[in-house]
């Protein structure tokens, strides 16, 4: 009985693991779009993975180059550009899969264009030997404004990053 005890404290101990795992998967999704980091972006995914964006602005990647050139694509129009990753909900579909849905907002400005929208981030995960991955992000707006936004943006100084003072 005492073993069984304990078998059941570990699996539930993996399975927190493995949530906090996700959850930190997408914060370091967050992370690289808004740190315009393309090498830690490309570390987010499975080298098959698919990253879709829904309707009114519906773009598609299939594998990491080209995911990483989207997400270029993406940014360079807009010198501002930040993304908030809020609520998930996260849901362990095996030992090495799972599925999950963010909530996000995002706020961006190029040169003559503004945009703030919110949307849900659809997921499917796998566990990979270094951790989990994205192997597939679907992008659904469920808001979007495209008018015009008083402000002043400062872009992101990657020399302040920690460690580098």
């Amino acid at each position: 009985m005492e073993h069984l005890q304990w078998q059941e404290l570990a699996d539930r101990l993996c399975k927190v693991e493995d949530e906090l795992a996700i959850r930190d998967l997408a914060a370091r999704f967050t992370d690289a779009v808004n740190e315009r980091d393309p090498a830690a972006f490309r570390e987010l995914w499975t080298d098959d993975a698919v990253w879709e964006i829904g309707e009114p602005f519906p773009s598609s990647a299939h594998g990491i180059e080209a995911i990483v050139d989207m997400l270029t694509r993406l940014l360079e129009p807009k010198p501002l550009f930040i993304q908030l990753t809020h609520s998930g909900v996260v849901s362990l579909t095996s030992a090495s899969t799972a599925s999950a849905r963010f909530t996000e907002r995002e706020r961006g400005k190029g040169q003559k264009d503004y945009y703030e929208n919110l949307a849900i981030y659809r997921d499917e995960l796998v566990k990979q030997s270094n951790g989990w991955r994205f192997k597939r992000r679907r992008y659904e707006y469920r808001y979007l404004d495209t008018s015009a936004f008083a402000g002043i943006g400062f872009p992101a100084d990657r020399s302040k990053d920690l460690g580098n003072d």
